[in-house]
């Protein structure tokens, strides 16, 4: 395929300079022709002997439909090199072309028969209507003028609309075939050989208008698309022949690609249409335009009912996925339920096994004729000799307690020897102990439905009843432990509240405490100022200035420090905010700032609501838009622009300016308390971005800064979607 594109790149380039003559053209172009229907029919023979069945058929007669193009163009080629007749048509030749198209229509037939048949739906009626009506906007462009203007037979057009006809007959089924099955591993090669016949199509047509205006000429640029097209051709079949000899399996991307190919085809058939119209506008008529016009309302028609249609089949399958969502719920809640059951049963299996031995146990009840095994006697202690094979010698060893429900077990059981039989029961071991026992046991039936037989097991579950009884004893000891816990943690609960809200009143004690000096200060200043204003120096005015522009910072410190005090205690209340709207208002309430700043503030946002908290947005927002207007007013136009955008399900909101900016190197100390990049000539206390940092991971999200010295900064803050759910609460409430 390189060695292909380095060929047609070569033979465009040389055919649109003109530096070749027309006889040199032609050769190359006959050559060339000759060459790439050659290689296309060689590596189709090679895909069809790598294959089986139906597919070996089908590229066999793909091969054969380049072989017969081949064909064709050797005839060409005799007639237009050694005779020296000048575009020999109509010829020989054209049998072989004609026979190009029938050939791999009846291969796309046979290779469908492969497929599993798919249920036909409007989408894919309406899809095949689309390329009807583009394929008949085009025709209608491309040939109605050469056809009203043309100087030969009529005879001779309907030859090579004809030979052009099937082929676009071939590509119409290819594409529809390939929306309408799942080709796995060969997409890749049906898909080049439906490009390859729609290259073949387009180039046919032009070729047919030029050949019927009497315009054709060697040095024609789509001369180049039969190239192409048997390249795409040949790139197919080796792509088959590939995908046979490593047996890749379906991907992803692959499935993924079917729906790819249903999407994107309207889009490429309207630009289709909108390239052949702009490029034949000066051939159009009014009869022209009101044909393709037409065709277009047509057009326009179907792919409303298309994107109707699609529209009501998504309604219809988000129903379905709610559906499918709550039936999955309900199943999952059934399996979490039975697996509890296996793991309960699992368990109980495993301590069964690690107890010890199964003694087995035969009982007729006709007769009352009993067998123990030997592990059935050792389990209470005995040899196997030493007891004998007596119904008595399990049932008088019974705990008194046990032996009327025991035998009313086996009563029932008698009645209804179809279920199964489970008995825990208490048996005297040899050395005076009772062991608990469980007995199973399993009917067989004679003809008339009566116990003949009862087979079973005896089990020690001794260790079992004893472990159960402990964990009786130490649940109760468990609860008394869990409340003495629970009272523990209610009482650090109470000591870490009271520890809240006193740091919280001493935060706030201290910066009153620390505001009143300072107002103190600054107005003894001022008093000083006024009452000794003509004794005082241009020095001593200037350091009574400074004495009170220091209080007025340290207060604004103060109130800061204190901001971010309560920033941190006050409570969250997370909720459905309208981003849109939100920052609208914010930005209204500071109209008179950024009045005065002479700055410009632009606002794209979407209303899609975010879950946070109103004050604490607020805060993040309002820092922010402060921090632009202050770093921004050296600039001559100060310029603010508040975007969204939705990034991996979440909601980003971007503050960007277009003032000094600062180097990245420093975006993660500006966060910090008290760091300030540009202390020099901007007034700040190093706060503002650390109360938007706190602000916003206390709503789960993150800020972070993006900036180039001298370009401005922007500043992202990631937020979380507000759900559905909470969406419609809020909006009730």
């Amino acid at each position: 395929m390189k060695v292909w594109a380095v060929v047609l790149l070569l033979h465009t380039g040389l055919i649109a300079s003109g530096l070749i003559d027309g006889r040199i053209a032609t050769v190359v172009n006959d050559v060339l022709w000759l060459v790439s229907a050659s290689a296309a029919a060689i590596s189709s023979y090679r895909a069809a002997f790598s294959l089986q069945g139906r597919d070996r058929v089908a590229w066999l007669l793909f091969a054969f439909a380049a072989t017969s193009w081949a064909a064709g163009q050797v005839v060409w080629n005799f007639l237009e090199l050694y005779l020296d007749i000048e575009s020999p048509f109509p010829s020989y030749a054209d049998i072989g072309y004609l026979l190009f198209g029938p050939l791999m229509l009846v291969g796309l037939f046979v290779l469908r028969a492969t497929q599993e048949e798919r249920r036909m739906t409007w989408l894919r009626v309406a899809n095949l209507g689309l390329i009807l009506c583009s394929l008949t906007a085009v025709l209608i462009t491309t040939l109605a003028r050469p056809f009203e203007r043309m100087p030969g037979s009529l005879g001779d057009a309907l030859v090579v609309v004809v030979e052009n006809g099937t082929i676009a007959i071939a590509f119409i089924v290819a594409v529809y075939f390939l929306w309408s099955y799942r080709w796995g591993d060969r997409l890749l090669a049906y898909g080049l050989v439906t490009l390859s016949l729609g290259v073949q199509m387009v180039t046919g047509m032009l070729y047919t208008r030029a050949l019927i205006g009497d315009s054709y000429d060697t040095s024609n640029i789509f001369n180049a698309g039969w190239m192409l097209a048997f390249a795409l051709h040949q790139w197919g079949a080796e792509a088959q022949v590939s995908a046979k000899a490593h047996g890749r399996a379906e991907s992803f991307a692959v499935r993924q690609s079917q729906g790819w190919v249903e999407a994107l085809v309207p889009s490429l058939l309207l630009v289709w249409v909108g390239v052949s119209a702009i490029y034949l506008a000066d051939e159009s008529t009014a009869r022209t335009v009101h044909l393709r016009t037409l065709v277009l309302v047509a057009f326009a028609v179907i792919l409303a009912s298309r994107e109707a249609w699609l529209y009501w089949q998504g309604q219809q399958l988000r129903v379905a996925l709610d559906s499918s969502a709550h039936s999955l719920t309900r199943a999952r809640e059934r399996l979490q339920a039975v697996d509890s059951q296996r793991r309960d049963l699992e368990r109980l299996i495993d301590v069964t096994a690690r107890a010890g031995s199964v003694g087995l146990w035969e009982w007729e009840p006709a007769t009352n004729a009993v067998r123990f095994s030997r592990e059935w006697k050792r389990q209470l202690g005995y040899a196997e000799h030493e007891i004998p094979d007596e119904f008595t010698e399990w049932s008088k060893r019974l705990h008194p307690a046990d032996y009327a429900r025991i035998m009313g077990q086996l009563e029932r059981f008698l009645r209804h020897p179809e279920a199964e039989l489970s008995i825990e029961h208490r048996v005297r071991h040899r050395d005076g102990t009772y062991r608990w026992m469980l007995a199973q046991g399993s009917s067989l039936l004679d003809a008339e439905g009566r116990p003949s037989r009862v087979a079973g097991s005896l089990v020690d579950i001794t260790p079992f009843k004893e472990l159960e009884q402990s964990l009786r004893d130490s649940e109760g000891r468990y609860r008394e432990l869990a409340d003495a816990l629970e009272c523990r943690v209610t009482q650090r609960t109470r000591e870490l509240s009271d520890a809240y809200r006193e740091s919280r009143n001493f935060a706030h004690a201290v910066a009153h405490d620390l505001k009143a000096p300072l107002r103190a200060i600054n107005g003894f200043c001022a008093l000083l100022e006024q009452s000794a204003s003509s004794k005082l120096s241009e020095a001593e005015r200037s350091y009574l200035d400074r004495a009170r522009q220091g209080s007025v910072r340290l207060a604004g410190l103060i109130d800061d420090l204190l901001d971010y005090s309560r920033l941190e205690h006050r409570e969250q209340r997370l909720q459905p905010i309208d981003c849109r709207a939100f920052v609208r208002g914010l930005v209204d309430s500071m109209k008179e700032r950024i009045e005065e700043a002479h700055a410009q503030v632009h606002i794209d946002l979407d209303s899609t609501p975010v879950l946070a908290d109103s004050e604490g947005l607020r805060i993040a927002l309002t820092n922010l838009i402060e921090n632009a207007l202050k770093f921004s007013k050296q600039t001559a136009q100060p310029r603010i622009s508040i975007e969204s955008s939705r990034e991996y399900g979440r909601y980003l909101l971007k503050v960007r300016d277009n003032g000094i900016g600062f180097d990245v190197a420093y975006r993660d100390k500006i966060f910090e308390i008290f760091n300030r990049l540009h202390a020099s000539g901007y007034e700040g206390t190093g706060i503002g971005l650390a109360l938007v940092r706190k602000a916003v991971q206390r709503m789960e999200g993150e800020v972070w800064a993006e900036s180039v010295p001298g370009e401005g900064a922007t500043f992202s803050l990631s937020l979380k979607l507000a759900e559905m759910s909470e969406t419609a609460t809020a909006t009730r409430a």
